[in-house]
């Protein structure tokens, strides 16, 4: 939805988004600094209409606050490199610390100044230098804001991308997006991005959050529930894998691309019969460090992981049980809801719980409901 609300506001139409629950405080961040740039966005009960802005996005007289949102902050920052002034970009404590150097360095090569390499930051536009470079293997969000922000870009841009691609799930939704959307490049080895007319379609269907599903199999593994039509998730990258993780071999498994799952997934695996999570180096810059974070936080639950260099060590036929002393979910959504979970059949008492809203609206009251009825 963040995707979308970044391409309909560089449209010269209407689109209107379709959507199930309430959007997250993430998605509301992306919609609020494109309101501060001239775009009109409208609310409706599961529809927002946004009017993308014909004369093109100005900037904007206040600070931008992407608050927990790194993808907000990544598109935002790409976006306001292409105007021509400075844009104050902020979030909230957790956002502040992580590292957005791949974004800032990649705006100075291309001639922006950027005042930090962590927020808050003042990017200053426009783009002016034609060449840079993108390291893949740090994060896709780089690429993706700059695709995202091809749209205002004063000059034809090439950039050159480097290292082994993480996170190729969300680069390939950025590039299914801006296709729908008008978009005819490519990502080869150098991407060439110039002005393209945004076109988006009129209605978006957005569909339910695939990452979100390994932490419904853990509700339901702990209680002997059903919570989920899980075939509407067949064939999925993000099915495959959690097939992978509790099947009955002790298998390594790959998060290049579905780091997200961390933490349920170390649950779930340890349940079942053990494994390790590889390929996931990249979870360190997330909202926590969460490969430690998880560590932690199962290790309350009695849960005993082990840290590895790109991921963990889990031994199955492990059973979570209460926590002696307060769980801290770390500013952490998908930490927190798995923690949530947990604290359903086993009891704990969780600080900053809060933060489930971020993705997920009401999680908290879900599934407090959902384990009485269980």
């Amino acid at each position: 939805m963040i995707r979308w609300i970044a391409l309909a506001s560089q449209s010269d139409s209407m689109t209107s988004l379709v959507f199930q629950g309430t959007p997250g405080r993430d998605i509301e961040s992306m919609a609020i600094c494109m309101e501060k740039m001239g775009v009109l966005i409208e609310r409706g009960n599961q529809r927002w209409r946004i009017f993308g802005s014909r004369n093109g996005l100005f900037l904007p007289e206040s600070t931008l606050d992407c608050g927990n949102s790194g993808t907000t902050a990544n598109f935002i920052s790409a976006i306001a490199a292409c105007l021509d002034g400075p844009v104050e970009i902020d979030g909230d404590r957790t956002l502040r610390n992580r590292d957005l150097s791949p974004m800032s360095s990649c705006l100075r090569e291309l001639g922006c100044d950027v005042s930090s390499d962590s927020l808050p930051y003042t990017v200053s536009g426009p783009i002016n230098k034609d060449f840079s470079s993108i390291d893949e293997s740090l994060s896709s969000q780089t690429l993706s804001g700059m695709i995202m922000a091809s749209p205002g870009f004063p000059i034809e841009v090439k950039i050159s991308l480097n290292g082994e691609a993480v996170s190729r799930w969300y680069r390939d939704l950025t590039i299914e997006t801006s296709s729908l959307s008008g978009w005819t490049g490519d990502c080869r080895d150098v991407v060439i991005l110039s002005t393209w007319p945004v076109s988006t379609p009129e209605v978006v269907e957005i569909p339910e959050e695939e990452s979100l599903l390994p932490v419904s199999l853990l509700f339901d593994k702990l209680h002997g529930t059903e919570s989920l039509d899980y075939s509407k998730f067949e064939d999925t990258l993000v099915a495959e894998t959690i097939d992978k993780a509790i099947s009955s071999h002790h298998e390594k498994i790959s998060l290049r691309d579905t780091s997200d799952l961390i933490s349920p997934l170390a649950a779930l695996m340890a349940m079942s019969s053990g494994g390790e999570i590889v390929d996931a180096k990249h979870v360190r810059g997330k909202e926590s460090n969460r490969i430690i974070s998880t560590i932690r936080m199962l290790s309350s639950f009695g849960i005993e992981v082990e840290e590895r260099k790109d991921g963990l060590s889990i031994s199955g036929g492990q059973y979570p049980r209460a926590p002696s002393e307060i769980v801290f979910c770390e500013d952490d959504h998908r930490l927190a809801m798995t923690a949530l979970v947990l604290a359903t059949k086993v009891g704990a008492e969780l600080s900053g719980h809060e933060i489930c809203d971020v993705s997920h609206p009401g999680f908290f009251e879900m599934i407090m409901s959902k384990s009485v009825g269980a």
